[in-house]
């Protein structure tokens, strides 16, 4: 089920993934990002009323997403194998993200960049008060967000997503000076994730941070057709964006 997370602990089920990603892929998203908190590796929604069942394995999961959604779609969570990696983009996602795994075994990350190329990985980098954190955000590296982020990008990574953890669900804006020093330190694109809670965030992000993208979670779930009021707050803002938004 897709969740409305806070602080990494409080997860409120909201709807069912594969309707809610083809949602965003109907309001022209310019890139769909799912991330998989389970700890378990199969799932039950505990419902069965739902007109399109949930699978019950990742990769199944995966399969039945990606039939639904024309954007980029980057896809992530509990990956821990080369093995897995392959079968991720196999299956539909143009991205994988990684992050634990990539502490816990530090030679996958050069193994998979030579195999499937830097394009195709993105590294989630959960932190808090700038330090790194693991395990769901349980396990403090005790490594800062720069030591981090310049590692990854000197091993293989392609992209860098920033997800502050103090900021998770609170909507009260992007953490703009680790996105902008991200930015001034890094020659690979970084996402801000974290914070949004209305339009202007975004704007803000952009102007004063000035990341390669954004991304949000909560205020795509609960604002009908949010996706393209946010670009609509962003264009009139001045931001260079791209502009489809398909039919309302």
């Amino acid at each position: 089920m897709i969740v409305r997370s806070e602080d990494f602990k409080t997860h409120q089920v909201i709807g069912n993934p594969i309707n809610q990603v083809k949602r965003y892929s109907d309001w022209a998203a310019d890139e769909i990002i799912y991330l998989d908190i389970s700890k378990k590796s199969n799932y039950d929604s505990r419902r069965d009323d739902h007109q399109v069942k949930i699978p019950n394995n990742k990769i199944e999961l995966l399969r039945q997403i990606s039939k639904n959604i024309f954007v980029p779609f980057a896809f992530g969570g509990g990956v821990r194998s080369i093995e897995e990696i392959g079968q991720i983009l196999q299956f539909g996602a143009d991205k994988v993200i990684l992050n634990s795994v990539l502490h816990y075994k530090p030679e996958l990350l050069k193994e998979a960049a030579s195999y499937f190329g830097s394009q195709a990985l993105v590294a989630c980098v959960d932190y808090k008060d700038n330090f790194v954190h693991f395990q769901h955000g349980e396990l403090n590296s005790k490594i800062t967000v720069s030591e981090w982020c310049k590692h990854l990008q000197d091993n293989g990574i392609g992209e860098v997503l920033l997800h502050d953890i103090k900021r998770d669900g609170k909507g009260c804006g992007f953490d703009l000076t680790t996105i902008a020093d991200a930015k001034k330190s890094l020659e690979i694109p970084v996402i801000g994730l974290g914070g949004a809670g209305d339009y202007f965030d975004f704007n803000e992000c952009f102007v004063e941070a000035d990341p390669s993208a954004v991304a949000a979670g909560n205020i795509f779930h609960f604002k009908e057709h949010s996706y393209y009021h946010a670009k609509r707050s962003l264009e009139q803002g001045g931001i260079d964006i791209r502009l489809e938004f398909g039919v309302f």
